[in-house]
Parts: C-alpha cells; sequence; structure tokens
C-alpha cells in the first residue's frame, strides 16, 4: 500500500534585509544609492525613429 510522507517542519526567521552584497572571499560591496537623472530639457518633441525597417513603418518616439 502506498503512503505520502508529510514534512511538518516550520521555516525559521527570514534573513534581514542590509545595504550591501557579502561575498564569500571577496569582501563587502555597498549596493548603489538611487539619484535623479539629469534631463537636457523640460520638452519633449516628437523624433523620427531611424532605419529602412522604422521608416517603412512610420514609428516615432518621444525624445529631448
Amino acid at each position: 500500500m502506498a503512503g505520502v510522507k508529510i514534512v511538518t517542519n516550520t521555516p525559521g526567521p527570514a534573513p534581514k534585509a542590509v545595504g550591501y552584497a557579502d561575498i564569500k572571499g571577496q569582501g563587502r560591496i555597498p549596493y548603489g544609492k538611487t539619484a535623479t537623472a539629469p534631463m537636457a530639457g523640460d520638452k519633449l518633441y516628437k523624433m523620427t525613429v531611424r532605419g529602412a525597417g522604422a521608416a517603412r513603418k512610420g514609428k516615432g518616439f518621444m525624445g529631448c
């Protein structure tokens, strides 16, 4: 007769979040900080996509 094995162990606590990557044998590497990207201007213009396939399709995008 077949039986089903039930695993009833409970997991331990999750690891805490840290601000660095700890690589074994190489030390710690801090994660980078986020910053806003500088923009060339405040206005967006419709620009044309270059390339033969894009020219046939008439595609465009918004850029500075």
